[in-house]
């Protein structure tokens, strides 16, 4: 998927993202193989140190998620954040019902209509579902 977005975060905002994400991890009690691998990446991609995020998967309990999202002010971004936490809350099989009910919090306090997260949220599964199809079809 498209990244060019990262370009355009300031570095608050790439760290908003980060907690945000670690928050989604650990909302549903399971922290998975899966979603260590996407934190590790994300913060490579978004050139977070291990010593920073070492900090916030630490402080994790501590983490307002409406606040954070509230700082993300750009449209554009609140979606693409949107559709990274949608990304992260599927990657192990199961939206979880305390996953879904922080996406619709991170959503509303980005003034993201409730209607446009299920549409991302489905274009992840979606997603998710060709690359699949694609990796049978060329037999990987």
């Amino acid at each position: 998927m498209e990244d060019t977005y990262i370009q355009q975060l300031t570095e608050e905002e790439k760290l908003v993202f980060m907690r945000l994400f670690c928050v989604i991890v650990k909302a549903d009690g399971k922290i998975e193989n899966d979603e260590i691998s996407f934190l590790k990446e994300m913060a490579k991609k978004y050139g977070v140190s291990g010593s920073v995020m070492s900090q916030i998967v630490k402080d994790v309990d501590s983490i307002n998620y409406r606040a954070e999202a509230a700082k993300i002010t750009n449209r554009k971004h609140a979606l693409e954040l949107l559709k990274e936490l949608c990304l992260l809350s599927n990657i192990d099989g199961d939206l979880h019902d305390t996953e879904l009910d922080i996406l619709i919090s991170i959503s509303r306090a980005m003034n993201i209509e409730d209607e446009k997260l299920l549409l991302i949220n489905r274009f992840v599964l979606d997603a998710a579902i060709l690359e699949q199809t694609g990796n049978i079809i060329l037999e990987k």
